[in-house]
C-alpha cells in the first residue's frame, strides 16, 4: 500500500532526501510505528502524529492512500 509521508522541522531529516512530501510502500496492516521504524525515527524523539489530519497513535493501522504527518512538539506564547 502507498502512504504519503509529511515530516516537519527536525523530523524532516528522516525522510529520503529530506523532502516533503515523500511516498512509501508498505505491507497491508502496517502501523504508524512500523513506518517510523522504517525511516529510523528514534523511538524517544518527541513527536505529534496525524493520519489524514487526525491525531494518531503508534499502533494505528494505516490504509492505502493515508497521509502520515509527524511534527515535533511545539511551544510558544
Amino acid at each position: 500500500m502507498t502512504i504519503e509521508l509529511r515530516f516537519f522541522a527536525g523530523l524532516r531529516q528522516f525522510l529520503p532526501g529530506g523532502t516533503n512530501p515523500a511516498v512509501g510502500e508498505f505491507a497491508e496492516g502496517a502501523t504508524v510505528a512500523d513506518v517510523l521504524r522504517t525511516y529510523r525515527v528514534p523511538e524517544d524523539k518527541p513527536r505529534i502524529l496525524l493520519v489524514n489530519g487526525r491525531h494518531a497513535l503508534l499502533d494505528q493501522v494505516l490504509r492505502d492512500g493515508d497521509v502520515l504527518s509527524a511534527f515535533p512538539p511545539v511551544a510558544g506564547g
